[in-house]
């Protein structure tokens, strides 16, 4: 691989079913890059030290086994790195109670869907997240114009 990472999506989904129907769900709705994490250590690993991956959006469960969704999305948002500080979290869950929503609210998700879940739901909900997201870069150099006056 060149000097740019892949752009992927990150399942993190403690239940193999699970994860293998979100993905499944993803590339048929035309996600090819998707890369899954069965806890949140293993997510951790994919957004701080794979080289190759850039993690263009998280798709979290809160109840995971070695530590919580929420514990996860906290790391990722205090992280020094705009980049991974920025990335879109949608929370996937079978949590319904106003304070786990309220929770994961404060920790700046994007989304929460609630299991099971519909294709097109996950699928709209995640375009939807992408193309809202601006991704922090180098700034653009912008042309001088002249002007008048």
């Amino acid at each position: 691989m060149t000097g740019r990472a892949l752009k992927c999506i990150l399942v993190v989904e403690d239940d193999r079913a699970v994860r293998d129907l979100i993905v499944a769900f993803l590339k048929s709705g035309g996600f090819s890059n998707v890369i899954t994490a069965g806890n949140a250590e293993e997510a951790l690993y994919h957004i701080y030290k794979d080289p190759g991956l850039q993690v263009q959006l998280a798709l979290v469960d809160l109840v995971l086994p070695n530590a919580s969704g929420l514990a996860l999305i906290r790391k990722v948002r205090s992280s020094k790195s705009l980049r991974r500080r920025n990335i879109p979290i949608i929370v996937l869950t079978s949590r319904t109670d106003t304070e786990t929503y309220q929770a994961a609210a404060r920790r700046g998700i994007q989304g929460y869907l609630m299991k099971p879940v519909s294709e097109e739901l996950l699928v709209n909900t995640i375009n939807t997240v992408i193309a809202a997201h601006v991704v922090p870069s180098a700034p653009a150099t912008v042309p001088k114009t002249k002007s008048k006056g």
